[in-house]
């Protein structure tokens, strides 16, 4: 029997929150035919011994280093079998009645290429996982901070969608990659991750690419799931931001301009100042923050591939 729902988890360092994800979908998923694939990023907490030991009939693919989230992600697309392909970062919870949610809205609206939910955080505060696509006007807002001080602007935060409280279900330009369901037709025609990415806006390339072929993305916010954030991310937290810009060069090398590196380079600067001036005033390393803009600026100005 083909299943309705393939879950594609890419791990790395993260044993106890992968550990919780996977039981999460085996009870709240449990009445719906699935698979489950992990891809394991070369983790040094023991991740490939629990999963052999507690989860052995889960097939894993194991890394010898970690290849990102794109790359990691396309050795999964290539098992999946599922009418729905769903990305499911390790540090996620399922929710009761999440996945009879989804298949419905999937099931009944046919066009529907990629599907995101509401997101709730571990204070029970729900997380805005919807964006506009990104412009080099909104990211040179959002640099300059301007977007914080007036958060649920239409204007001043459009990027963020300060405007959308995520209590209604609505079609989006993108959702966020913490569960993301991608219908399988979509993905035959456009194509999967680009993997020239290392992590962090590939999802947003992915949406860009269904709209521009008639498809369309949904945020669901009758479906919720848990999440805990920065799972992975929150332990090279320099790497994170480097790696953050290159990805954003990227997407606007691909999908605006390869002139875009310049204009690129003035917003990192502005953001490099009003972070560290941030981090000075909230004590939160200052020095370090402003190192790894500094970085992210020499990254960008020397054309550093965003797969690193």
């Amino acid at each position: 029997m083909q299943p309705i729902f393939t879950f594609a988890i890419v791990n790395w360092n993260t044993r106890e929150l992968l550990r919780s994800c996977i039981n999460s979908i085996r009870v709240h998923a449990a009445h719906v035919p699935h698979e489950i694939f992990v891809t394991d990023n070369a983790s040094q907490d023991g991740s490939q011994e629990m999963l052999a030991s507690c989860f052995p009939d889960i097939k894993v693919v194991a890394n010898q280093i970690n290849l990102g989230f794109a790359k990691a992600h396309a050795q999964l697309i290539n098992l999946s079998r599922g009418r729905y392909h769903v990305l499911v970062n390790s540090d996620v919870h399922l929710h009761e009645g999440a996945i009879d949610c989804i298949q419905k809205r999937m099931d009944t609206e046919t066009d529907i290429a990629v599907l995101g939910c509401q997101i709730v955080g571990p204070d029970g505060a729900v997380q805005p996982s919807c964006r506009r696509f990104p412009s080099l006007g909104s990211q040179f807002i959002q640099a300059s901070g301007i977007n914080r001080l007036l958060p649920r602007s239409r204007f001043w935060n459009a990027y963020l969608m300060g405007d959308f409280d995520h209590k209604s279900s609505r079609d989006v330009d993108q959702v966020m990659g913490s569960l993301f369901v991608i219908r399988r037709e979509a993905c035959e025609e456009v194509g999967f991750l680009d993997t020239d990415f290392f992590m962090y806006y590939e999802e947003v390339d992915f949406c860009w690419r269904c709209k521009k072929a008639g498809w369309r993305v949904f945020f669901e916010a009758q479906a919720s799931i848990w999440h805990e954030g920065g799972g992975s991310s929150n332990q090279v937290k320099t790497l994170t931001i480097r790696r953050t810009v290159r990805s954003m060069r990227h997407y606007f090398r691909k999908n605006v301009g390869s002139w875009t590196w310049l204009p690129l380079l003035l917003i990192v600067s502005l953001d490099t100042v009003t972070h560290a001036i941030h981090a000075l005033f909230t004590n939160r390393k200052p020095l370090a923050v402003l190192k790894a803009y500094l970085l992210a600026s020499w990254d960008l100005l020397t054309f550093r591939r965003a797969d690193s």
